[in-house]
């Protein structure tokens, strides 16, 4: 087995030891190297498995949900009030409202659904 001559230096300041030492420390990771992770991982205490274990780890964390609170649209739920009065003065039977977005109701024998959107400005033009 041939060592290259600069990393034997390069270990030798790195490290502040001699070449003897260099060499045996280069000549010890080439044998870690040829090791399986099994061979590896047989003189390892539970302790060190674990910590191994937990430092390989790679994104399996689920987030944390986060529960935001719905702002409520007044003026979309004051049209849709007025839907209502008037889908009742026509004798519609107007379901209770879910949000202030979304109304159901039978007219006549038929189901339908009114789902009122507010559209956002446009974008100021530069």
């Amino acid at each position: 087995m041939k060592i290259d001559e600069k990393r034997i230096t390069s270990l030798m300041k790195s490290l502040g030891c001699t070449r003897e030492e260099a060499i045996e420390v280069i000549r010890e990771d080439e044998e870690i190297d040829g090791m399986s992770m099994k061979e590896l991982n047989a003189d390892l205490t539970a302790e060190q498995k674990k910590a191994m274990k937990d430092a390989t780890k790679t994104g399996t964390r689920k987030r944390t949900e986060t529960k935001r609170e719905r702002k409520v649209d007044e003026t979309k739920k004051r049209l849709l009030n007025g839907f209502r009065v008037f889908l009742e003065g026509l004798g519609a039977n107007v379901e209770p409202l879910k949000t202030e977005a979304e109304m159901h109701f039978n007219f006549e024998g038929a189901e339908y659904t009114v789902k009122l959107i507010k559209h956002r400005p446009p974008k100021a033009s530069k």
